[in-house]
């Protein structure tokens, strides 16, 4: 059996692992997002579009 201190320990940092895998995952979607609004506003700029 393994002692419950060490199994909160094992559960907590797998739990931190996984929560920082999800915020990348979401802040590579965002970042992702931002990058294409930039394309749109320099093509608007070039095209002369008035925004």
């Amino acid at each position: 059996m393994i002692p419950v201190g060490v199994g909160r320990g094992l559960m907590s940092s797998m739990e931190r692992i996984a929560n920082q895998e999800i915020t990348e995952k979401r802040q590579k979607k965002i970042g992702e997002k931002k990058e294409a609004g930039r394309k749109g506003l320099i093509a608007r700029f070039l095209l002369g579009i008035r925004f």
